[in-house]
């Protein structure tokens, strides 16, 4: 395509990160020897703002700021008004900051060199890559707690139920944001070696061979971030507003496994009018670790012929995995969450058929089993409420909610 020339203000996407000080220069100097000089607003999300003048002979000075940068900090991050003065002495003209630089500009091609002193800049460079450090380890931490929130301590039961995909998406950009800011430290690192040893030349002169990397890069960032952003408000809307899910009066599948009113056959069942959480709700989903998943929350009144009742509550979680390996890792992660629950009780139950087989009650006092054979899972928790509903023995109703995994 054409470039309009009749344009007064031109943008044009930053071939280097703003850690490379020397490749920045030359790009900067190629772009007013074509005509394109920097503007003062000039850097916003990876585009930079260029004036359209005559082409000339620029030289442009990324120095590293002696301070915090930030919009946050004093004087929104901006040198001190001394130091724009003193370079003007010199014949340099401060235009705008990126990251933790200071970019300045002269046409004058004789000017003295801003802060010619190697070790000076080396120390403002020491002090840069610090708080670039300080910020990882403070962001760690926070990004763990980010993730734990998310996604809890159990890494396959998490990703089937927030969705393999999108667990995995948001994992990355987390970890790329990470991987980006560790990078970054250490190329501060080696600048600054650079910076003594007087080898900026080079680095300069390379701008356009490590132009599309950064490109890609940077482009695949912006998105990753947005992304994380995205995907976070999905996790936290799927959790707290309970989508996906649909009341039991209004579902006509088969779950794969017994309800309660298999715990008391030839009965009939009524709900148990719940307005708030996810009680009386199904929720069916597929996911690339398991192709057969189902949340059940039942809270019913059984009533048989014979006058006898079942009042109470079934929860349950069923997983058909990929593997039989997968499936027992399920296991294992759905007993840790229980341990973790306060007043975990460990209780004796025996089940044949089953290769793995917990039970347990916690503070609710409920208890608690969990089932695999093969390459399904079940988790249940069942209590009974009232004093004339019948009273299922724990082996008894575990028997019956097994029988689901023993039919293949």
């Amino acid at each position: 395509m054409a470039e309009n020339r009749n344009l007064k203000v031109v943008r044009r996407l930053i071939p280097c990160p703003n850690y490379d000080a020397a490749g920045t220069e030359q790009w900067l100097s190629d772009m007013a020897s074509n005509g394109l000089m920097l503007q003062t607003d000039g850097f916003f999300l990876g585009i930079a703002t260029f004036e359209r003048t005559a082409p000339q002979r620029v030289k442009y000075r990324m120095l590293p700021a002696n301070k915090n940068t930030s919009f946050w900090s004093s004087d929104n991050g901006e040198p001190d008004t001394e130091e724009i003065e003193l370079s003007k002495e010199f014949g340099w003209e401060y235009v705008v900051k990126r990251g933790e630089f200071y970019i300045y500009r002269t046409t004058d091609m004789g000017a003295r060199e801003l802060h010619t002193d190697k070790e000076v800049q080396a120390l403002a460079m020491k002090a840069m890559r610090k708080r670039q450090w300080e910020y990882l380890l403070v962001s760690l931490p926070l990004t763990l707690l980010y993730l734990w929130l998310v996604f809890g301590s159990k890494l396959f039961v998490s990703m089937i139920h927030v969705g393999t995909v999108l667990y995995s998406l948001l994992a990355f950009s987390v970890l790329w944001s990470l991987v980006e800011t560790g990078v970054r430290a250490i190329k501060l690192l080696k600048l600054r070696k650079q910076m003594l040893d007087g080898n900026l030349s080079e680095v300069a002169n390379g701008w356009r061979n490590r132009a599309w990397g950064y490109h890609i890069r940077s482009i695949l960032g912006v998105m990753l971030s947005i992304a994380a952003i995205f995907l976070f408000l999905i996790v936290i809307l799927k959790s707290s507003a309970y989508v996906d899910y649909i009341p039991q009066s209004e579902y006509t599948g088969n779950p794969p496994f017994a309800t309660m009113e298999d715990f008391l056959p030839g009965g009939t069942r009524k709900l148990v009018n719940m307005t708030y959480g996810n009680m009386n709700t199904v929720r069916e989903w597929r996911d690339l670790l398991s192709t057969v998943n189902c949340e059940w929350d039942e809270v019913a009144e059984i009533v048989h012929s014979d006058g006898r009742r079942l009042s109470g509550g079934l929860e349950v979680i069923y997983h058909e995995t990929r593997t039989e390996w997968l499936a027992k890792r399920v296991a294992n992660e759905y007993l840790l969450k229980g341990k973790q629950e306060k007043e975990y009780e460990a209780l004796e139950l025996e089940l044949e058929g089953m290769e793995t087989v917990y039970a347990y009650s916690s503070n609710l006092h409920f208890p608690c089993i969990i089932l695999q054979k093969g390459n399904k899972v079940l988790f249940a928790r069942f209590y009974t409420s009232g004093a004339e509903s019948v009273r299922p023995e724990l082996s008894e109703w575990a028997n019956i909610m097994a029988e689901s995994l023993r039919n293949e």
